[in-house]
């Protein structure tokens, strides 16, 4: 730079800054100078403090939000869910159309679609009422006369619960005569109000989830029916908030997260129906008591990866053991094979590698989340893990294709050192 090109560019500055002066207009970092950055320091920890001072207040206020936005919340799972079985009936609906030559209209497309919702609706309020058909209930007098006329028609064992029910007689006439009563008396009855009240707040809390579900069925049609204009709001959004680039990047990963739990969880729920009709007709076959219902646990409880087939087979065979113990060795020894058949044949033609995650990081993304959140979190632990795991390996590649160096994770087994050569790197 030239003499005269250095005092223009002074003049420019000190223009620049009497412009602004006469115009009132002094930015925030001119007005503090060099004390800019200290100033943004002591902001920021007077935030943070406040944030840490605070957070009680700031989890119930998430808390009460998360509560009033609750039925939508159910509503998108509900969307979710049975959106892959609005895309199947659309497909078939569309297909017969086309059938006959026509292209069809965009009044007509709006029709199929509503359609579609409602075969969708339709279906997994049946699916779910069948379910509770089938664990509840309705047979719960045709299962109580065949554990009955099982007993029965075993001496042994019918002698057995007959020494053992005098026995709980006379332990449960004792309980009530030292303990119940006396209870009743100094416990039960001067707080009967808040029992009531603890009892009445049960009751609300019940219909308030049924009401939350059906508010949140409604939500779902509405969220079905316009999914094309809320996914592409939400294009809209990101590329008008974020850099073209970083746009790019999210979306991606919003797709890949979308694939991951699509195809797991409904890849899962394919998987688990075929084992449990499969272990109804084994049972069957077999003569094996309670087929119905113990294939229902059984296909239910095998949605949870890892640990659903024990949840499931434990209590099946506790109930199936009350019949007969060599028929619940039986069952247990079904149960084995099938989970065998299910791991290494059925599971993997339906599920294929859908997550990419070893069997060590499956069994620690559903203890970790499953800690967190319970059975949902073992539901979707695997998924979530899996978009998580993804991210950082994607991060990490990235880094290593920065400074040139190999993203093969074999190159870096037994890796003591990389040396810098002239022409690359060399692992030893």
């Amino acid at each position: 730079m030239s003499v005269g090109q250095f005092y223009q560019s002074i003049r420019r500055n000190i223009v620049s800054q009497n412009h602004n002066e006469e115009n009132g207009r002094i930015t925030i970092k001119e007005a503090f100078g060099k004390w800019f950055g200290l100033f943004l320091v002591l902001i920021s920890a007077a935030v943070v403090y406040l944030l840490i001072i605070n957070l009680d207040d700031i989890f119930s206020g998430i808390t009460y939000i998360f509560g009033i936005v609750k039925p939508v919340i159910y509503g998108a799972i509900i969307a979710y869910l049975l959106n892959p079985l609005t895309k199947m009936y659309y497909r078939l609906l569309i297909k017969g159309y086309e059938k006959k030559g026509k292209k069809p209209s965009a009044k007509t497309v709006s029709v199929i679609e509503s359609f579609t919702i409602l075969f969708a609706l339709l279906t997994g309020v049946l699916i779910i009422a069948i379910l509770c058909w089938l664990v509840i209930p309705s047979q719960a007098n045709d299962y109580y006369n065949y554990l009955t006329e099982k007993i029965q028609s075993n001496k042994y064992l019918a002698s057995r619960m007959q020494d053992t029910a005098l026995k709980f007689t006379k332990y449960m006439d004792n309980i009530m005569n030292h303990d119940l009563f006396p209870w009743l008396k100094s416990v039960l009855l001067p707080n009967l109000n808040l029992y009531a009240k603890q009892f009445a707040n049960g009751v609300i809390s019940f219909l308030n989830v049924l009401y939350n579900l059906f508010i949140g069925m409604i939500v779902a049609i509405y969220i079905l029916n316009g999914k094309r204009v809320f996914i592409a709001q939400a294009k809209k959004i990101i590329y008008g908030v974020c850099k073209k680039k970083t746009a790019d990047t999210l979306i991606h990963y919003v797709r890949i997260s979308n694939d991951m739990f699509s195809g797991f969880i409904l890849g899962k729920i394919v998987d688990s129906a075929i084992i449990g009709i499969i272990c109804f007709v084994l049972m069957t076959i077999f003569s094996l008591p309670y087929a119905l219902l113990v294939s229902v646990i059984v296909g239910v409880t095998n949605i949870i990866p890892v640990f659903g087939p024990y949840i499931g087979a434990i209590p099946s065979a506790m109930l199936i053991l009350l019949v007969s113990p060599v028929q619940a060795l039986y069952f247990i020894i079904l149960v084995a094979i099938l989970q065998q058949v299910d791991g290494n044949i059925i599971g993997p033609a339906i599920l294929g590698d859908s997550t990419g995650l070893s069997a060590f990081w499956v069994l620690f993304s559903i203890l970790f989340f499953g800690g967190f959140w319970g059975i949902a979190g073992m539901l979707i632990g695997c998924p979530l893990f899996a978009v998580i795991y993804t991210i950082i390996k994607d991060f990490v590649n990235y880094c290593l294709k920065r400074r040139k160096l190999s993203t093969d994770t074999q190159t870096y087994i037994d890796l003591k050192s990389i040396e810098d050569r002239k022409d690359g790197y060399e692992y030893i």
